[in-house]
């Protein structure tokens, strides 16, 4: 796992990142503090990118992907930073994803297990709750030979519409259900023996299809890459940061989406910015004043409160003999305002009392006050990582760089494979 930050105001973006990183063989985890996870993207323009998550794409390390981006399209000039990160995806594109035709379907077939098993998990989980008596509503669940078929047809029927919420990878939008099963006809194929031998419902998979088109493009991924673009395009004149999340390829399509949500710009209304990536908790709670499982604890018992207090204001209305209008009226009232005036409320006092205070500090922080706290925003996670009963998934040295419109990409600090006495003509690329 991973922990990074970008921060950004008029002078400069800056980057820091520990060094963790989790292997998982089978059932064994070993964590190393060996991981780079900032590199330059040219040597010659104020551009850089940090990773999360996963460290391979398609097979072929980001490191290695990085390194000959810079050395075939380093020296290109593009006037805003999604330019560059556009120009990224592209050349990802153009060199065949660095992966096999029979690679990019091994990384469908993957994607097509998780799915079929995460499914699987949670049809049987239900089936395990209906099966002691209870049925959705809470009342007797009447059973049956075919009460796990229902639930499959429930499970899989309510999850399309969830991923079609998400949104559609830029690559698939053109991308049809036909598209799939011609593409899949011998894994879906499999899927169905698959079923049968575990003893799931087999006849239904035109279901299975369809959902599975709804997961394949969506942006809800099982297993990825975040990259975040910081620095410059050439018509920049304060910093920028970009997030896109890359999952893998198949059928010659690419499986990313930008996030626009966390994307951020430097402008004279919008002075400053605190972005944390992956094991971010630690850094929004000295941000926010507030863990964020606790806040959502918090809107948690609020929604429960408000509800159970709707239903005893309801049963005393009946006890007292209230007419049926009243009793209608009162059980019609929406709690969703009230759900939405707590929470605003809630996010208006962390707003002032916390966030605005901290981003009016950054915006006349010095390059080096940034950099300071980018190194203590990691360094305060991979802290309470250790103290912590979790694993430390959050450790290592810690790298630093700055980057500056004037100055380019400027390490701060950052850690060596090989020793720079033994090697002085060397220069660092990373």
């Amino acid at each position: 796992m991973t922990a990074i930050v970008g921060i950004l105001n008029k002078r400069a973006a800056v980057m820091a990142a520990d060094s963790a990183m989790t292997v998982t063989r089978g059932e064994k985890t070993k964590i190393y503090n060996t991981a780079t996870k900032i590199f330059r993207l040219s040597l010659e323009h104020p551009v850089g990118v940090m990773m999360y998550n996963s460290v391979e794409f398609m097979g072929t390390p980001w490191d290695v992907i990085f390194k000959i981006y810079r050395d075939r399209r380093g020296k290109q000039v593009f006037n805003t930073l999604k330019e560059y990160a556009m120009n990224f995806i592209d050349f990802l594109n153009a060199e065949n994803y660095f992966s096999s035709t029979d690679s990019q379907k091994d990384y469908f077939i993957s994607e097509l297990s998780r799915f079929y098993y995460a499914m699987k998990e949670e049809v049987l989980k239900e089936y395990e709750r209906r099966g002691n008596g209870l049925g959705e509503d809470g009342e007797q669940e009447i059973g049956g030979e075919d009460l796990l078929h229902d639930i499959l047809v429930e499970q899989l029927t309510r999850a399309i519409p969830f991923y079609e919420e998400q949104g559609v990878n830029p690559e698939f939008e053109d991308y049809t259900l036909d598209n799939l099963k011609s593409f899949a006809h011998k894994e879906f194929d499999e899927l169905m023996e698959l079923c049968e031998e575990e003893q799931m419902p087999s006849d239904m998979r035109g279901l299975w299809e369809k959902c599975f088109y709804a997961y394949i493009r969506s942006k809800s991924y099982y297993y990825g890459t975040g990259i975040v673009f910081e620095g410059y395009g050439s018509k920049d004149i304060y910093p920028s940061l970009i997030p896109v999340y890359i999952s893998g390829a198949f059928d010659h399509r690419m499986r990313y989406y930008v996030n626009e949500e966390e994307a951020a710009s430097i402008t004279n209304d919008n002075r400053s910015y605190i972005c944390p990536f992956a094991q971010s908790d630690v850094m929004l709670t000295l941000l926010k004043g507030i863990a964020p499982d606790f806040l959502e604890k918090i809107d948690e018992t609020h929604q429960e409160s408000i509800a159970s207090t709707k239903q005893r204001l309801i049963d005393a209305a009946v006890e007292a003999g209230a007419s049926d209008d009243v009793i209608a009226k009162m059980k019609g009232v929406e709690l969703d305002e009230i759900q939405n005036t707590h929470d605003e409320e809630i996010m208006s006092f962390i707003r002032e009392e916390y966030v605005n205070g901290i981003l009016d500090a950054v915006d006349s922080f010095s390059i080096d006050d940034m950099a300071n706290m980018a190194e203590s925003l990691i360094s305060v996670t991979n802290l309470q990582r250790h103290f912590s009963s979790s694993d430390e998934s959050v450790g290592g040295p810690i790298d630093v760089a700055v980057i500056t419109r004037s100055e380019g990409f400027i390490w701060v600090k950052h850690k060596q494979w090989f020793s720079q006495e033994l090697n002085p003509q060397t220069r660092v690329y990373e």
